[in-house]
């Protein structure tokens, strides 16, 4: 092993390892995870191989192949490469990585690598091969996200935390709803800093989080060409009577704060429309809420003019309760559907 780092969330590896034959970046979810492993070659360290079907030989006597010498731009084998030139740069989302040499980029395997075959862009690769793709064919855009996110990281280092402003601009956004009366911070003490805001609205209270959208949400590029409108979000949820009396409201509290991390605990994403399993409501006999349906805009809804943070547009969720067999009516006509019953 080259070189190691372990992502933001604390919950993926990355690491590069070489023998005497072949460099590979990797990037581990642990033994338990759903994330699994993704690899993607870097260079070969010896003459490549002079047929391209030596390289599932090599997969199939379980060693990590070298590319063919047409494949790769050092037919004769490159340099080995060492610990004190290399560093590795994760994404926002914390579920991708790039390998850096200098500031030359090597390698990348982004978030939606391990689909169709793909696996992740390497410098010296001049094909798709299946061990790595031309880091050629997306350098522009991958580029773009790897300066940004690298300056992400030092601004938490340099100086320009980014959290002061975003948290102003949520709070001015929130204004709305009045004075806030409580301000629960739900980081437990980590980073990324988190809060969760409690309102009282006439008999209701309304619960809205803050930092939550510091973070892109993972994942959400494999569903949309532009996933800019859907990979910030904020949580919020209005109470009414009983569930407005201060134990529901601690017991709903403390459900919202593990779903403020759920996104890049789990390698998914939330969006409106979105249901959650929720333990969080009892009503009586036949009316367990037990799931949660997120809406963008319900009615009696306040309009909240939610800011913008890198560039990204943050959206406001608001957690709606449905029982059993309401989402199983989302399940089977959708979402809109049931947002139509429900309204």
């Amino acid at each position: 092993m080259v070189v190691e780092s372990v992502s933001p969330n604390g919950n993926v590896q990355a690491f590069v390892e070489q023998d005497d034959r072949v460099a590979y970046f990797y990037l581990w979810g642990g033994a338990d995870s759903s994330f699994g492993t993704r690899s993607c070659w870097v260079r070969n360290l010896q003459p490549g191989y002079a047929n391209p079907a030596q390289m599932a030989e090599a997969m199939q006597a379980g060693r990590a192949p070298m590319l063919d010498r047409s494949s790769c731009s050092h037919p004769q084998g490159a340099r080995p490469l060492t610990a004190e030139h290399l560093r590795i740069v994760w994404f926002e989302e914390g579920d991708a990585a790039a390998l850096l040499e200098g500031e030359e980029v090597l390698a990348v395997i982004p978030g939606w690598s391990g689909q169709s075959g793909f696996h992740g862009y390497a410098r010296d690769c001049l094909r798709e091969t299946p061990v790595a793709w031309p880091l050629a064919c997306a350098f522009d855009v991958l580029s773009a996200r790897i300066q940004q996110a690298d300056a992400f990281w030092q601004s938490w280092d340099g100086g320009h935390n980014p959290w002061p402003p975003l948290q102003d601009a949520l709070l001015n956004a929130y204004a709305p709803l009045g004075q806030h009366s409580n301000y629960y911070a739900i980081d437990g003490q980590q980073w990324p800093p988190k809060a969760l805001l409690r309102f009282s609205v006439q008999d209701k209270v309304v619960l809205i989080s803050a930092g939550v959208s510091l973070r892109p949400q993972p994942t959400v590029e494999s569903y949309f060409e532009d996933p800019s409108p859907k990979r910030r979000t904020e949580l919020a949820i209005c109470l009414a009577p009983p569930f407005a009396e201060n134990e529901s409201v601690l017991t709903v509290a403390s459900y919202i704060s593990g779903q403020a991390g759920l996104p890049w605990a789990h390698f998914t994403w939330l969006g409106a429309g979105h249901t959650m399993p929720c333990d969080a409501f009892q009503g009586g006999p036949g009316r367990e809420f037990s799931f949660v349906l997120l809406v963008s805009s319900p009615p009696g809804a306040p309009t909240l003019h939610m800011p913008s943070f890198r560039g990204d547009p943050v959206s406001l969720l608001w957690l709606v309760p449905i029982t059993d067999s309401e989402r199983l009516l989302a399940q089977e006509q959708g979402s809109v559907a049931l947002m139509q019953r429900l309204w």
